[in-house]
Protein backbone atom coordinates (compact mmCIF):
# COMPACT_ATOMS: atom_id res chain seq x y z
CA UNK A 1 0.00 0.00 0.00
CA UNK A 2 1.44 3.54 -1.02
CA UNK A 3 0.65 6.28 1.25
CA UNK A 4 1.49 9.80 1.02
CA UNK A 5 4.50 10.87 1.11
CA UNK A 6 5.90 7.15 1.50
CA UNK A 7 7.86 8.06 -1.97
CA UNK A 8 10.65 10.45 -3.29
CA UNK A 9 8.44 12.29 -4.68
CA UNK A 10 10.97 12.91 -7.57
CA UNK A 11 10.43 10.71 -10.76
CA UNK A 12 8.47 9.78 -13.01
CA UNK A 13 10.13 6.51 -13.54
CA UNK A 14 10.00 4.20 -10.54
CA UNK A 15 9.20 0.91 -10.54
CA UNK A 16 5.04 1.23 -9.58
CA UNK A 17 5.23 4.09 -12.01
CA UNK A 18 6.58 1.83 -15.01
CA UNK A 19 4.06 -1.04 -14.08
CA UNK A 20 0.49 1.63 -14.36
CA UNK A 21 2.25 2.67 -17.80
CA UNK A 22 2.65 -0.94 -18.83
CA UNK A 23 -1.17 -1.77 -17.82
CA UNK A 24 -2.41 1.38 -19.57
CA UNK A 25 -0.43 0.14 -22.53
CA UNK A 26 -1.96 -3.54 -22.25
CA UNK A 27 -5.27 -2.02 -22.09
CA UNK A 28 -5.18 0.13 -25.23
CA UNK A 29 -3.31 -2.72 -27.15
CA UNK A 30 -5.97 -4.55 -26.45
CA UNK A 31 -8.65 -2.42 -27.47
CA UNK A 32 -7.07 -1.88 -31.06
CA UNK A 33 -6.80 -5.18 -31.58
CA UNK A 34 -10.06 -5.68 -31.10
CA UNK A 35 -12.20 -2.73 -31.69
CA UNK A 36 -11.20 -1.80 -35.57
CA UNK A 37 -11.76 -5.63 -36.76
CA UNK A 38 -14.93 -5.53 -35.46
CA UNK A 39 -16.84 -4.43 -38.55
CA UNK A 40 -15.19 -6.72 -40.54
CA UNK A 41 -16.28 -9.25 -38.36
CA UNK A 42 -19.83 -8.64 -38.16
CA UNK A 43 -19.63 -8.30 -42.41
CA UNK A 44 -17.93 -11.48 -42.71
CA UNK A 45 -19.33 -13.64 -40.07
CA UNK A 46 -23.22 -12.83 -40.32
CA UNK A 47 -22.72 -11.24 -43.53
CA UNK A 48 -24.68 -8.22 -42.29
CA UNK A 49 -24.92 -5.41 -44.38
CA UNK A 50 -23.38 -1.22 -43.34
CA UNK A 51 -26.80 -0.72 -41.82
CA UNK A 52 -26.71 -3.77 -39.43
CA UNK A 53 -22.89 -3.02 -38.60
CA UNK A 54 -23.62 0.80 -38.02
CA UNK A 55 -26.47 -0.46 -35.41
CA UNK A 56 -23.76 -2.59 -33.68
CA UNK A 57 -21.26 0.74 -33.13
CA UNK A 58 -23.67 3.10 -32.24
CA UNK A 59 -25.51 0.64 -29.42
CA UNK A 60 -21.58 -0.15 -27.98
CA UNK A 61 -20.86 3.01 -28.02
CA UNK A 62 -23.87 4.43 -26.12
CA UNK A 63 -23.92 1.49 -23.80
CA UNK A 64 -20.55 2.16 -23.27
CA UNK A 65 -20.93 6.13 -22.30
CA UNK A 66 -23.55 4.98 -19.71
CA UNK A 67 -21.23 2.18 -18.42
CA UNK A 68 -18.43 4.58 -18.11
CA UNK A 69 -20.17 7.16 -15.98
CA UNK A 70 -21.66 4.72 -13.58
CA UNK A 71 -18.39 2.83 -12.99
CA UNK A 72 -16.94 6.86 -12.82
CA UNK A 73 -19.31 7.65 -10.32
CA UNK A 74 -19.20 4.06 -8.28
CA UNK A 75 -15.37 4.24 -7.78
CA UNK A 76 -15.24 7.84 -6.45
CA UNK A 77 -17.04 5.97 -3.53
CA UNK A 78 -14.91 3.04 -2.73
CA UNK A 79 -11.26 2.91 -1.52
CA UNK A 80 -9.71 1.14 -4.08
CA UNK A 81 -10.38 1.53 -7.86
CA UNK A 82 -8.40 -1.76 -8.96
CA UNK A 83 -11.22 -4.08 -8.85
CA UNK A 84 -12.96 -2.13 -11.67
CA UNK A 85 -10.03 -2.21 -13.15
CA UNK A 86 -10.00 -6.30 -12.65
CA UNK A 87 -13.97 -5.97 -13.68
CA UNK A 88 -13.01 -4.65 -16.89
CA UNK A 89 -10.36 -6.50 -18.22
CA UNK A 90 -12.18 -9.62 -17.16
CA UNK A 91 -15.63 -8.42 -18.94
CA UNK A 92 -13.58 -7.75 -22.08
CA UNK A 93 -12.06 -11.48 -21.72
CA UNK A 94 -15.68 -12.93 -21.66
CA UNK A 95 -16.39 -10.65 -24.15
CA UNK A 96 -13.69 -11.90 -26.97
CA UNK A 97 -14.96 -15.35 -25.98
CA UNK A 98 -18.13 -15.18 -26.73
CA UNK A 99 -16.76 -13.41 -30.38
CA UNK A 100 -14.48 -16.52 -30.84
CA UNK A 101 -17.41 -18.99 -30.98
CA UNK A 102 -20.59 -16.95 -31.82
CA UNK A 103 -22.59 -17.77 -34.62
CA UNK A 104 -25.19 -15.30 -34.41
CA UNK A 105 -25.32 -11.53 -34.76
CA UNK A 106 -27.73 -11.10 -31.88
CA UNK A 107 -25.50 -13.12 -29.69
CA UNK A 108 -22.13 -10.35 -30.46
CA UNK A 109 -24.01 -7.51 -30.18
CA UNK A 110 -25.65 -8.52 -27.18
CA UNK A 111 -21.91 -9.22 -25.61
CA UNK A 112 -20.86 -5.77 -27.37
CA UNK A 113 -23.50 -4.02 -25.74
CA UNK A 114 -22.64 -5.27 -21.98
CA UNK A 115 -19.12 -7.25 -21.78
CA UNK A 116 -17.25 -5.08 -24.22
CA UNK A 117 -18.74 -1.70 -23.38
CA UNK A 118 -17.64 -3.07 -19.85
CA UNK A 119 -13.57 -3.30 -20.87
CA UNK A 120 -13.88 0.04 -22.65
CA UNK A 121 -15.00 1.36 -19.23
CA UNK A 122 -12.78 0.24 -16.92
CA UNK A 123 -9.70 2.63 -19.09
CA UNK A 124 -10.82 5.79 -17.42
CA UNK A 125 -10.59 3.90 -14.09
CA UNK A 126 -6.82 2.96 -15.04
CA UNK A 127 -6.38 7.10 -15.60
CA UNK A 128 -8.35 7.15 -12.29
CA UNK A 129 -6.58 5.34 -10.27
CA UNK A 130 -3.36 6.88 -12.26
CA UNK A 131 -4.00 10.19 -10.91
CA UNK A 132 -4.15 8.74 -7.36
CA UNK A 133 -1.19 7.36 -7.47
CA UNK A 134 0.51 10.58 -9.09
CA UNK A 135 -1.03 13.07 -7.05
CA UNK A 136 0.86 10.69 -3.86
CA UNK A 137 4.10 10.14 -5.56
CA UNK A 138 4.89 12.63 -7.71
CA UNK A 139 5.71 16.44 -7.37
CA UNK A 140 3.04 18.87 -8.85
CA UNK A 141 4.89 20.17 -11.39
CA UNK A 142 5.35 16.49 -12.64
CA UNK A 143 1.40 15.22 -12.86
CA UNK A 144 0.60 16.26 -15.92
CA UNK A 145 3.72 15.19 -17.62
CA UNK A 146 2.93 12.19 -16.17
CA UNK A 147 -0.75 11.32 -17.44
CA UNK A 148 1.01 13.17 -21.03
CA UNK A 149 3.24 9.64 -20.67
CA UNK A 150 0.41 7.74 -20.01
CA UNK A 151 -1.52 9.17 -22.29
CA UNK A 152 1.38 8.42 -24.91
CA UNK A 153 1.84 5.08 -23.95
CA UNK A 154 -1.73 4.24 -24.71
CA UNK A 155 -1.53 6.29 -28.30
CA UNK A 156 1.53 4.36 -29.56
CA UNK A 157 -0.42 1.14 -29.00
CA UNK A 158 -2.66 2.40 -31.78
CA UNK A 159 0.20 2.93 -34.02
CA UNK A 160 0.42 -0.57 -34.65
CA UNK A 161 -2.25 -2.55 -33.10
CA UNK A 162 -4.90 -2.42 -36.38
CA UNK A 163 -2.66 -3.54 -38.63
CA UNK A 164 -1.49 -6.08 -36.03
CA UNK A 165 -5.18 -7.00 -36.13
CA UNK A 166 -6.05 -7.47 -39.29
CA UNK A 167 -2.54 -9.39 -39.64
CA UNK A 168 -3.23 -11.79 -36.59
CA UNK A 169 -7.55 -12.30 -38.39
CA UNK A 170 -5.62 -12.96 -42.14
CA UNK A 171 -3.36 -15.84 -40.50
CA UNK A 172 -5.36 -17.08 -37.94
CA UNK A 173 -8.88 -17.04 -38.76
CA UNK A 174 -11.50 -14.60 -36.45
CA UNK A 175 -12.27 -17.55 -33.67
CA UNK A 176 -8.43 -17.96 -32.64
CA UNK A 177 -7.68 -14.18 -33.16
CA UNK A 178 -10.47 -13.58 -30.77
CA UNK A 179 -9.48 -16.30 -28.72
CA UNK A 180 -6.04 -15.61 -28.37
CA UNK A 181 -6.95 -11.89 -27.23
CA UNK A 182 -9.51 -13.19 -24.39
CA UNK A 183 -7.01 -15.31 -23.08
CA UNK A 184 -4.61 -11.71 -22.82
CA UNK A 185 -7.43 -9.83 -21.30
CA UNK A 186 -7.70 -12.70 -18.51
CA UNK A 187 -3.78 -13.02 -17.89
CA UNK A 188 -3.78 -8.68 -18.03
CA UNK A 189 -6.43 -8.52 -15.07
CA UNK A 190 -4.82 -11.42 -13.17
CA UNK A 191 -1.30 -9.00 -13.28
CA UNK A 192 -2.94 -5.90 -12.83
CA UNK A 193 -4.33 -7.46 -9.38
CA UNK A 194 -1.50 -8.64 -8.22
CA UNK A 195 1.28 -5.78 -9.15
CA UNK A 196 -0.91 -2.87 -9.33
CA UNK A 197 0.13 -1.04 -5.56
CA UNK A 198 -2.97 -0.29 -3.55
CA UNK A 199 -3.41 3.63 -3.08
CA UNK A 200 -5.73 5.95 -0.95
CA UNK A 201 -6.87 9.22 -2.70
CA UNK A 202 -6.18 12.81 -1.63
CA UNK A 203 -8.76 15.13 -1.33
CA UNK A 204 -8.06 18.08 -3.20
CA UNK A 205 -10.44 21.30 -3.15
CA UNK A 206 -12.02 22.51 -6.58
CA UNK A 207 -10.34 25.05 -9.15
CA UNK A 208 -13.48 26.88 -8.94
CA UNK A 209 -16.94 27.13 -6.63
CA UNK A 210 -19.30 24.16 -7.11
CA UNK A 211 -22.15 26.31 -8.91
CA UNK A 212 -19.55 28.14 -11.51
CA UNK A 213 -17.92 24.35 -11.83
CA UNK A 214 -20.78 22.61 -13.00
CA UNK A 215 -21.07 25.11 -15.82
CA UNK A 216 -17.92 24.94 -16.94
CA UNK A 217 -17.26 21.24 -16.87
CA UNK A 218 -20.91 21.19 -18.82
CA UNK A 219 -19.02 23.48 -21.28
CA UNK A 220 -16.08 21.45 -21.49
CA UNK A 221 -18.22 18.11 -22.15
CA UNK A 222 -19.86 19.98 -25.01
CA UNK A 223 -16.68 21.23 -26.31
CA UNK A 224 -14.55 18.20 -26.37
CA UNK A 225 -17.45 16.05 -27.75
CA UNK A 226 -17.22 18.93 -30.38
CA UNK A 227 -13.76 18.28 -31.00
CA UNK A 228 -13.85 14.82 -31.27
CA UNK A 229 -16.68 14.95 -33.51
CA UNK A 230 -14.78 16.73 -36.21
CA UNK A 231 -12.04 14.41 -35.56
CA UNK A 232 -14.22 11.03 -36.67
CA UNK A 233 -16.21 12.85 -39.34
CA UNK A 234 -12.36 13.85 -40.68
CA UNK A 235 -11.09 9.87 -40.42
CA UNK A 236 -14.76 9.03 -42.12
CA UNK A 237 -14.27 11.28 -44.53
CA UNK A 238 -10.85 11.22 -45.44
CA UNK A 239 -10.76 7.83 -48.24
CA UNK A 240 -13.43 9.17 -49.85
CA UNK A 241 -12.13 12.96 -50.13
CA UNK A 242 -9.32 11.42 -51.37
CA UNK A 243 -10.79 9.17 -53.94
CA UNK A 244 -13.43 11.14 -54.93
CA UNK A 245 -12.33 14.93 -54.40
CA UNK A 246 -8.77 14.70 -55.36
CA UNK A 247 -9.23 11.61 -57.39
CA UNK A 248 -5.83 10.08 -56.63
CA UNK A 249 -5.41 6.30 -54.85
CA UNK A 250 -7.31 5.51 -51.46
CA UNK A 251 -3.80 4.08 -50.21
CA UNK A 252 -2.67 8.53 -49.51
CA UNK A 253 -5.16 8.34 -46.85
CA UNK A 254 -3.08 5.87 -44.93
CA UNK A 255 0.10 7.86 -45.22
CA UNK A 256 -1.64 10.93 -44.32
CA UNK A 257 -2.72 9.04 -40.78
CA UNK A 258 0.67 7.44 -40.53
CA UNK A 259 1.86 10.91 -40.74
CA UNK A 260 -0.31 12.28 -37.48
CA UNK A 261 0.37 9.38 -35.86
CA UNK A 262 4.30 9.70 -36.39
CA UNK A 263 3.79 13.46 -34.86
CA UNK A 264 1.36 13.51 -32.74
CA UNK A 265 3.14 11.24 -29.97
CA UNK A 266 6.55 13.44 -29.29
CA UNK A 267 3.95 16.38 -29.14
CA UNK A 268 1.93 14.73 -26.05
CA UNK A 269 5.07 14.73 -24.50
CA UNK A 270 6.12 18.59 -25.84
CA UNK A 271 2.42 19.16 -24.12
CA UNK A 272 3.04 17.66 -20.58
CA UNK A 273 6.11 19.41 -20.66
CA UNK A 274 4.44 22.41 -21.62
CA UNK A 275 1.49 21.80 -18.74
CA UNK A 276 3.51 21.90 -15.85
CA UNK A 277 4.92 25.43 -17.21
CA UNK A 278 1.65 27.02 -18.61
CA UNK A 279 -2.32 26.66 -17.93
CA UNK A 280 -3.89 24.13 -19.34
CA UNK A 281 -6.95 25.70 -20.39
CA UNK A 282 -4.37 27.76 -22.46
CA UNK A 283 -2.76 25.06 -23.97
CA UNK A 284 -6.39 23.11 -24.41
CA UNK A 285 -7.37 26.11 -26.23
CA UNK A 286 -4.42 26.17 -28.52
CA UNK A 287 -5.37 22.33 -29.32
CA UNK A 288 -8.67 23.29 -30.24
CA UNK A 289 -8.07 26.36 -32.44
CA UNK A 290 -5.01 24.01 -34.38
CA UNK A 291 -7.77 21.85 -36.61
CA UNK A 292 -9.44 24.67 -37.58
CA UNK A 293 -6.61 25.37 -40.19
CA UNK A 294 -6.10 21.64 -40.90
CA UNK A 295 -9.96 21.61 -42.29
CA UNK A 296 -9.61 25.09 -44.10
CA UNK A 297 -6.84 23.26 -45.89
CA UNK A 298 -9.10 20.62 -46.93
CA UNK A 299 -11.57 22.65 -47.90
CA UNK A 300 -9.45 24.66 -50.02
CA UNK A 301 -6.88 21.67 -51.42
CA UNK A 302 -6.47 20.82 -54.92
CA UNK A 303 -3.35 18.39 -54.90
CA UNK A 304 -2.67 16.11 -52.68
CA UNK A 305 1.09 17.18 -51.14
CA UNK A 306 -0.55 20.23 -49.62
CA UNK A 307 -2.62 17.93 -47.15
CA UNK A 308 0.96 16.37 -45.57
CA UNK A 309 2.04 19.87 -44.04
CA UNK A 310 -1.83 19.93 -42.48
CA UNK A 311 -1.25 17.24 -40.69
CA UNK A 312 0.84 19.16 -38.19
CA UNK A 313 -3.06 20.86 -37.52
CA UNK A 314 -4.22 17.26 -36.41
CA UNK A 315 -1.34 16.23 -34.53
CA UNK A 316 -1.54 19.31 -32.48
CA UNK A 317 -4.98 18.71 -31.78
CA UNK A 318 -4.26 15.25 -30.49
CA UNK A 319 -1.13 15.90 -28.07
CA UNK A 320 -2.89 18.78 -26.91
CA UNK A 321 -6.85 17.99 -26.64
CA UNK A 322 -6.05 14.31 -25.67
CA UNK A 323 -2.43 14.52 -24.17
CA UNK A 324 -3.85 17.28 -21.65
CA UNK A 325 -7.82 16.82 -21.65
CA UNK A 326 -7.40 13.93 -19.21
CA UNK A 327 -5.45 15.94 -16.73
CA UNK A 328 -7.78 18.97 -17.13
CA UNK A 329 -11.29 17.09 -16.34
CA UNK A 330 -9.76 15.58 -13.08
CA UNK A 331 -8.14 19.02 -12.22
CA UNK A 332 -11.61 20.64 -12.48
CA UNK A 333 -12.76 17.37 -10.63
CA UNK A 334 -10.57 16.89 -8.40
CA UNK A 335 -12.45 14.71 -5.77
CA UNK A 336 -14.55 13.06 -8.27
CA UNK A 337 -11.62 10.81 -10.63
CA UNK A 338 -13.75 8.48 -11.22
CA UNK A 339 -16.30 10.92 -13.05
CA UNK A 340 -13.86 13.37 -14.29
CA UNK A 341 -11.79 10.27 -15.89
CA UNK A 342 -15.00 8.55 -17.38
CA UNK A 343 -16.37 12.29 -18.94
CA UNK A 344 -13.17 12.65 -20.47
CA UNK A 345 -13.74 8.75 -22.74
CA UNK A 346 -16.83 9.73 -22.79
CA UNK A 347 -16.31 12.74 -24.99
CA UNK A 348 -14.89 11.05 -27.70
CA UNK A 349 -18.19 8.62 -27.64
CA UNK A 350 -20.56 11.15 -28.13
CA UNK A 351 -17.71 12.71 -30.97
CA UNK A 352 -17.50 9.62 -32.75
CA UNK A 353 -21.68 9.29 -32.67
CA UNK A 354 -21.56 13.30 -33.42
CA UNK A 355 -19.31 12.81 -36.55
CA UNK A 356 -21.48 9.83 -38.11
CA UNK A 357 -24.10 11.98 -38.10
CA UNK A 358 -22.82 14.83 -39.16
CA UNK A 359 -21.16 12.22 -42.45
CA UNK A 360 -24.97 10.88 -42.83
CA UNK A 361 -26.51 14.21 -43.27
CA UNK A 362 -23.54 16.90 -44.93
CA UNK A 363 -21.40 14.87 -46.93
CA UNK A 364 -24.95 13.21 -48.62
CA UNK A 365 -26.02 16.92 -49.50
CA UNK A 366 -22.93 19.02 -49.95
CA UNK A 367 -20.08 16.59 -50.46
CA UNK A 368 -16.88 15.25 -48.98
CA UNK A 369 -15.40 18.77 -49.73
CA UNK A 370 -17.56 20.51 -48.05
CA UNK A 371 -17.76 18.46 -45.51
CA UNK A 372 -14.45 19.74 -44.01
CA UNK A 373 -15.69 23.45 -43.87
CA UNK A 374 -18.81 22.42 -41.61
CA UNK A 375 -15.65 20.61 -39.66
CA UNK A 376 -14.33 23.68 -39.65
CA UNK A 377 -17.56 25.77 -38.08
CA UNK A 378 -17.68 23.10 -35.69
CA UNK A 379 -14.21 23.49 -34.29
CA UNK A 380 -14.48 27.21 -34.64
CA UNK A 381 -17.67 27.01 -31.98
CA UNK A 382 -15.69 24.91 -29.85
CA UNK A 383 -13.00 26.90 -29.29
CA UNK A 384 -14.94 30.03 -28.45
CA UNK A 385 -16.43 28.21 -25.84
CA UNK A 386 -13.05 26.62 -24.70
CA UNK A 387 -11.84 30.18 -24.54
CA UNK A 388 -14.88 31.23 -22.44
CA UNK A 389 -14.12 28.50 -19.63
CA UNK A 390 -10.20 29.39 -19.67
CA UNK A 391 -11.02 33.06 -18.82
CA UNK A 392 -13.48 31.48 -16.34
CA UNK A 393 -11.06 29.38 -15.08
CA UNK A 394 -8.02 31.89 -14.95
CA UNK A 395 -9.92 34.29 -12.97
CA UNK A 396 -10.94 31.47 -10.59
CA UNK A 397 -7.21 30.71 -10.08
CA UNK A 398 -6.43 34.54 -9.46
CA UNK A 399 -9.23 34.68 -6.38
CA UNK A 400 -7.72 31.22 -4.76
CA UNK A 401 -4.22 33.12 -5.11
CA UNK A 402 -5.63 36.12 -3.52
CA UNK A 403 -7.42 34.31 -0.64
CA UNK A 404 -4.55 32.20 -0.05
CA UNK A 405 -2.22 35.60 0.44
CA UNK A 406 -4.51 38.01 2.81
Amino acid sequence: MIKKNSMSKSSLFTLPACIIYFNASIQALLFALVLPTLSYYVAEQFNENAFWIGIFFILTATTGILFSQLLGYWSDKVDDRRPLILLGMFSGAIACYVFSTSTSYLVSLAVAITFFSLAFSSIAQTFAYARDFAEQTLKRSDIVMFNSILRAFSAFAWVGGPAIGYMSIGEIGFDKHYLLISTLYFLGGIMAWLVLPQIHKVIRPPIVESGNNNRIVTIAVISFSLIFACNQTYLIALPLYITEVLEIDAKWSGWLMGTAAAIEIPIMIFAGWLGARFPLSSLICLGAIAPIFLYIGFWFADDVWILFPLQLGNALMIGFIAGLGMTWFQDLMPNKLGAASALFWNTTNIGNIIGAVVIAIFAQLLGYRDVYLINALIALIASLLLVYVAIKTHKAVSKLKCEAME
